[in-house]
C-alpha cells in the first residue's frame, strides 16, 4: 500500500515533504563517518580496533540509510521492512562499541566467554527481527508504524545503549587507574567520544520515539539531533590518529584524512537546495577547515619534537652501547695490570723475590696498598654500570638488618681508628623491650656494600673528630645513618651527589681518587629495594648520610 499523503520522493531519498534538517543531519553524518573509518581501515586493515571501528561506523550508516527511506518513501510495505531491522541495529551498535572499547583498552582481543556473552546480549534483537513481537502492523494515515512496535523489544534494544554506556564508562575508570599519563590523555579523549556519541545516538533517539509514540510530538524529527554525536565521536577519531597514532596511520595519511573531510563536506554544496541546509553546511565547512588547519599545525610540530628526540634516542643507545665496550674494555686491561703489579708487590713482600730492605718493602706496601685501591675503583665502576643497567641479579630474602650493621661497624672500625677518628654506635631498640624486630627483605650482600660505602665515603672526608654510626625504626621504616665531623657539602654540589660520577667541586682536593661512583652505586642499590637515601649537611659542620627502607 501507499501513503498517498505524501509525494513519491525524487531519486529514492529526497522529497519536498521532509524537514530541511533532514539531509543535512544525514549524509555529511554518513560520509564523513565511512570516509574515516574505510580509511583507518584501509590503512591498518590487520588490527582489530580498526576493523571494529568498521563495523560501527557500517551500522550508523544502514541507520543513517533506513531513517533516511523511512522519512521519505511512501511505500509502506517497503518501509515495514526496513523498520523492522531498527533493534538489530541499534543493539549492534551498542555490543561492538563496547567491543571496541576493550581491544581499545587492553591492545588484544576479548575472551570467547566474553564473546558469547556479546552474542547473548545482541541474539533477541535478531532472533525477534521477523516476527510480530518486532513489529505488528503499520498505520497508512500517517504513514510510520511507531503503534505497532512491541513495547518490551523496544525498551530491551534501547536499554542496551544504555547498558553499553555505562559498562564503557566502568572499564575506563578501571583502565584510567592504572594506565601511564600517556594512555591516560588517550582514554579521556576516545572515552568522551564515544559516550557523548551513545548518549547523544541512544538518549535521543528514544526520546524522540517515545514523544512520539505517546502523541506530545507529531514526528521524531528530534531524532535527526542525535546524529550529530557521531561526528562528534569521528572528530575525537581524528584527534587520536593525529596526536597518539592510535589506529596505526600516519601523519601523512592523517592530514589527507582531515583535509578529505574538508573537501567531502565542500562537496555537499552542489547538491543542497534547502537554504537552511547550505547555511549549516557552509558553517560545518568553515568550522573544519579551521579545525583541521590548527590541528596539523600544532600536532606537525609535536611529531617533529617526536622524531628528533627519537633520533638523539637512537644516538644515545648507541652511546651507550659503545660507552659500556670501552668500559669493559678498559677496566678489563687496567683491573688486569693492577693485579699483575699487585701480584709482584705481594710477592716482594712475602719473600718471593728474596731478602728486601726496609725501604724497599715500604714502598712495596705502598704500591700493594694503591693497587688494592685501583681494583677497587674498577670494580666500582663495573658495578654502577652493571646495576645501572639491571643486570645484576638480587637475592632477596629475609635477614636480620642490624646484625649487618654491626658487621659493618666491625669491619670499618679499624680504618676509622686508624685515622685518629673516634667512633659512636647509636643503635637504638626497635621496639619497646629492646626487641630485636629489624628484619627486612633485601639481598644483604648489595645492601652491606651501600652502608660500607657511606661509612668509607665519610672515614675519607672527615680529617678530626667523629663519626656515628646509627640505626632506628619510625613509623614503619627502618633508618640506617652515617654522620660525621668532616668538611660538609654545598647545595649545590647535593644536586649531584648521587648522579653517575657526581662528586662535589672540592671533593677531590680531600680524596684524589674520588670518580663520583660510590654515591651513585648505593644510590642504584636502595632504589632497588624501594628505598631512599638523601644526605643532610652544612659546610664546616659535617654530613649526614641516611638510608631509608621499610621494615
Amino acid at each position: 500500500m501507499i501513503c498517498y499523503l505524501f509525494t513519491e520522493p525524487t531519486y529514492f531519498f529526497f522529497s519536498s515533504d521532509v524537514p530541511a534538517l533532514l539531509y543535512y543531519a544525514h549524509i555529511p553524518a554518513t560520509v564523513l563517518v565511512l570516509f574515516i573509518s574505510f580509511f583507518v581501515f584501509w590503512k591498518g586493515r590487520k588490527f582489530l580496533l580498526n576493523r571494529l571501528l568498521l563495523a560501527i561506523s557500517i551500522f550508523f550508516s544502514l541507520w543513517t540509510l533506513s531513517t533516511l527511506i523511512l522519512w521519505t518513501n511512501i511505500h509502506s510495505n517497503f518501509m515495514m521492512f526496513i523498520w523492522s531491522f531498527s533493534g538489530f541495529i541499534l543493539g549492534s551498535i551498542s555490543i561492538f562499541s563496547i567491543y571496541f572499547m576493550y581491544v581499545f583498552l587492553s591492545k588484544k582481543d576479548v575472551s570467547v566467554r566474553l564473546r558469547i556473552l556479546f552474542f547473548a546480549l545482541l541474539s533477541p534483537t535478531l532472533f525477534l527481527l521477523p516476527t510480530s513481537l518486532n513489529l505488528k502492523g503499520f498505520d497508512i494515515t500517517v504513514c510510520d508504524a511507531f503503534k505497532f512496535e512491541w513495547l518490551p523489544f523496544k525498551i530491551y534494544y534501547s536499554m542496551l545503549g544504555l547498558v553499553a554506556m555505562v559498562w564503557i564508562f566502568v572499564l575506563l575508570i578501571r583502565w584510567y587507574r592504572v594506565s601511564d599519563p600517556i594512555f591516560r590523555r588517550q582514554i579521556v579523549l576516545m572515552g568522551t567520544g564515544i559516550e557523548l556519541f551513545l548518549f547523544s545516538f541512544f538518549g535521543i533517539e528514544f526520546l524522540a520515539s517515545y514523544f512520539t509514540r505517546i502523541g506530545v510530538l507529531p514526528d521524531s524529527e528530534i531524532e535527526m539531533y542525535g546524529l550529530l554525536g557521531m561526528v562528534i565521536f569521528m572528530i575525537y577519531i581524528i584527534i587520536l590518529i593525529v596526536r597518539f597514532s592510535t589506529f596505526n596511520v600516519k601523519l601523512i595519511a592523517t592530514q589527507a584524512l582531515v583535509w578529505g573531510l574538508i573537501i567531502l563536506i565542500g562537496s555537499q554544496f552542489f547538491f543542497i537546495k534547502v537554504p537552511l541546509n547550505m547555511l549549516l553546511n557552509g558553517i560545518t565547512f568553515i568550522a573544519s577547515i579551521i579545525f583541521g588547519y590548527f590541528l596539523i599545525k600544532s600536532v606537525k610540530k609535536e611529531v617533529e619534537q617526536k622524531e628528533e628526540l627519537a633520533k638523539l634516542n637512537i644516538d644515545l643507545n648507541n652511546l651507550l652501547v659503545q660507552r659500556e665496550s670501552l668500559v669493559h674494555l678498559v677496566t678489563h686491561k687496567v683491573k688486569g695490570s693492577f693485579t699483575r703489579s699487585k701480584y709482584i708487590f705481594a710477592g716482594m713482600l712475602d719473600g718471593t723475590f728474596g731478602d728486601i730492605n726496609d725501604e724497599i718493602k715500604k714502598r712495596a706496601q705502598q704500591g700493594l696498598d694503591s693497587d688494592n685501591g685501583g681494583i677497587d675503583t674498577v670494580d666500582l665502576v663495573l658495578n654502577a654500570a652493571n646495576l645501572q643497567k639491571g643486570t645484576v641479579k638480587y637475592d632477596i630474602k629475609n635477614f636480620d638488618f642490624k646484625e649487618l650493621v654491626e658487621k659493618v661497624i666491625s669491619e670499618k672500625e679499624i680504618s676509622i681508628e686508624a685515622k685518629g677518628l673516634k667512633l659512636e654506635k647509636d643503635i637504638k631498640p626497635a621496639s619497646v623491650g629492646g626487641e630485636n624486630t629489624y628484619n627486612l627483605f633485601g639481598d644483604a650482600f648489595w645492601l652491606k656494600e651501600a652502608l660500607s660505602n657511606l661509612i668509607e665515603n665519610s672515614i675519607k672526608y672527615t680529617k678530626e673528630g667523629k663519626i656515628i654510626v646509627g640505626l632506628k625504626k619510625e613509623n614503619g621504616q627502618v633508618l640506617f645513618y652515617v654522620k660525621d665531623t668532616g668538611i660538609g657539602i654545598t647545595d649545590e654540589d647535593k644536586k649531584n651527589l648521587f648522579t653517575e660520577g657526581g662528586r662535589g667541586k672540592d671533593s677531590v682536593k680531600v680524596n684524589v681518587d674520588s670518580t663520583g661512583y660510590g654515591l651513585y652505586s648505593v644510590k642504584l642499590i636502595i632504589e632497588t629495594h624501594k628505598g631512599k637515601v638523601w644526605v643532610d649537611s652544612e659546610i664546616g659542620k659535617g654530613s649526614t648520610f641516611w638510608i631509608s627502607l621499610n621494615a
